[in-house]
């Protein structure tokens, strides 16, 4: 009986039909005459997309250039609703109600800014004469040791040298004037500015859930879930980070506050006032605040207690550097230093001052923001979406804990989410 062939497995028959599929698009490929490489293409789709953004964000930078006057108040209205946003929950979970908790937290912001400035105007305003006497005599004492010093200088060239000092301040006497008269114009939009950041403060602090809970609606029902809890961790990592810089800022204050009446200076809560307020401004802030207070030493109490009150100062930036910021700002905001330093960096570039100021809390809102959405896309083939619109269902994708964590879990409104950060 003669052998019946064997037959051919159906994977072999795959196999063989995907090798001759694969190499027929290869020839196809090659035979075409001007083909893009699929590199090259995917490269271009990146591009121009990159394009696209970048030209979104220097759009919204100039418009908000534009609407400077407008932007900032809001913007430092947040940062303060985010510091004072403990203190009123607090307020409220003690039986307190709503608008009394914003009243009086609203109150209590006024008093401690008033108060200080209070303070600091009163002991300036008293060591004024004293502070002017000592500077003469601290420049008489620098003239003489020019002269008589190591130095040995000859006393016509200081002479030369003064009067030249002299010859170029009185011509900048015209710019001055200058100066003068646009930082008067800029008096009144400083105080209306101070006037929109005081309501802001008030609104975001009383009706906060329901604005949010109004510009929560303007986002598309399939992602707004999603978008709903990755603004409240954002929001949560923002308050985080600002208690944690009024910590800072309070300590740096009271660090240099020390050091300076163990110095002997009469003008120790000025410049407890001067470290705590320019502590915000991240770098910056710390040499603005340590240049003044050695130069005001050094002037009214000799070089060596100005020496000292250097040391202090370093010690003072020591301390922030190597406790506070890893152990307050590292815990709120998990934030790489190399980000942050390139965030104050781009901030001062884009927006002077003020970027370098608002830096940081951007960041920290946005990096909490983005590891939301991130977690959510990653569970997103796990978790279903919700049956219901979770902000106009009155619900609010938030954890059980109250909080942020890798998935999402309906419980409460967004009033609710809200009050328990």
């Amino acid at each position: 009986m003669a052998a019946q062939p064997t037959p051919r497995p159906e994977a072999t028959d795959d196999a063989h039909s995907d090798d001759s599929g694969r190499r027929a698009l290869l020839a196809q490929q090659a035979a075409t005459p001007g083909e893009v490489p699929h590199g090259i293409k995917l490269a271009a789709g990146w591009f121009w997309r990159l394009l696209v953004i970048a030209a979104g964000i220097a759009g919204l930078g100039y418009l908000f250039a534009l609407l400077s006057s407008v932007v900032i108040p809001l913007l430092v209205a947040v940062l303060l609703t985010a510091a004072l946003w403990p203190l009123k929950t607090m307020l409220e979970r003690k039986g307190v109600s709503r608008a009394l908790a914003t009243v009086l937290s609203l109150l209590f912001l006024l008093l401690l800014v008033f108060g200080i400035f209070t303070l600091v105007g009163a002991q300036i305003a008293s060591q004024s004469s004293e502070l002017a006497k000592a500077s003469v005599d601290s420049y008489a004492q620098f003239m003489d040791w020019l002269g008589n010093g190591p130095l040995n200088i000859h006393q016509p060239q200081i002479d030369a040298w003064t009067q030249k000092v002299t010859d170029w301040a009185k011509t900048q006497q015209s710019m001055a004037g200058r100066m003068a008269a646009s930082a008067g114009a800029q008096v009144g939009s400083f105080f209306a500015g101070i006037a929109l950041a005081l309501f802001a403060l008030f609104y975001f602090l009383f009706e906060g859930e329901k604005i949010a809970k109004t510009g929560f609606t303007l986002i598309p029902h399939s992602s707004r879930a999603r978008v709903v809890d990755a603004c409240r961790r954002g929001w949560v990592a923002l308050v985080a980070y600002v208690r944690a810089a009024v910590i800072v800022a309070f300590v740096d204050g009271l660090g240099a506050g020390i050091g300076a009446a163990l110095v002997g200076s009469n003008l120790f809560l000025a410049i407890f006032a001067l470290t705590f307020i320019t502590a915000f401004i991240p770098l910056l802030g710390a040499f603005v605040a340590g240049l003044v207070s050695t130069s005001v030493v050094l002037l009214t109490l000799g070089w060596v207690k100005g020496v000292i009150m250097l040391v202090v100062f370093v010690l003072v930036m020591q301390l922030e550097a190597h406790v506070l910021q890893p152990f307050l700002l590292g815990k709120a905001v998990s934030i790489h230093p190399l980000a942050v330093l390139y965030g104050i960096a781009i901030g001062g570039l884009v927006g002077g001052i003020v970027g370098v100021l608002f830096a940081v809390p951007l960041l920290a809102f946005g990096n909490a923001f983005v590891k939301a959405m991130a977690s959510h896309h990653a569970d997103s083939d796990e978790i279903a979406p919700p049956a219901q619109d979770p902000v106009l269902e009155g619900q609010d994708p938030v954890l059980e804990d109250g909080e942020p964590g890798d998935s999402p879990a309906p419980a409460g409104g967004v009033g609710e989410a809200t009050a328990r950060l």
